[in-house]
């Protein structure tokens, strides 16, 4: 069985066509009755849609004939090449909405929102949240120190040590 042959067009020949033609960008935009946004933006698409309507307006306006797409292979006619497409693009889809999906996870993980939590004055916070969560470093979310009571003792340990050393190197760059 053969595959299908597509033929596709890039926006580097729409623009070929149209310098062809002598005309500018803004001037095929009024003939084919779109912005010169439009004809922008299709130029510097690698693949043309044929399907587009604004592709479709150019395409005529330059008198070239742009076939949706050229199929060869005897299963067509029987309609078992049109399921296959059907369910390629099916495939395609379901794909693409599965990496829509993880995109939307991700930026949901790092968003940051308005914390909105009241403040001391009774008016609402406008500090940004932690990423993902939606309340500010102020309002919840970080720590307020040690709360068993090996953990104050850890921390008291610490601070011992620290101010030990602290004092040490005061000593030592003191010249009595």
């Amino acid at each position: 069985m053969q595959e299908p042959i597509q033929i596709y067009h890039s926006g580097a020949e729409l623009a070929a066509r149209r310098k062809a033609a002598g005309l500018k960008q803004r001037e095929l935009a009024q003939r084919a009755g779109c912005g010169r946004s439009a004809v922008q933006y299709w130029e510097r698409r690698s693949r043309l849609d044929p399907t587009s309507w604004a592709v479709a307006r150019m395409a005529q306006a330059l008198g070239w004939v742009l076939p949706a797409r050229i199929v060869h292979h005897n299963a067509h006619a029987r309609g078992r090449g049109l399921r296959r497409e059907i369910a390629e693009a099916d495939a395609l889809a379901a794909a693409m909405f599965e990496e829509w999906k993880a995109r939307e996870v991700q930026r949901a993980a790092t968003r940051r929102v308005v914390c909105g939590a009241k403040t001391r004055k009774g008016t609402p916070c406008r500090c940004k949240s932690e990423p993902g969560k939606r309340r500010c470093k102020f309002h919840g979310g970080k720590s307020t120190g040690p709360r068993t009571p090996e953990g104050i003792e850890r921390i008291r340990e610490a601070q011992r040590r620290r101010w030990k050393a602290e004092a040490a190197r005061a000593h030592a760059d003191c010249r009595c």
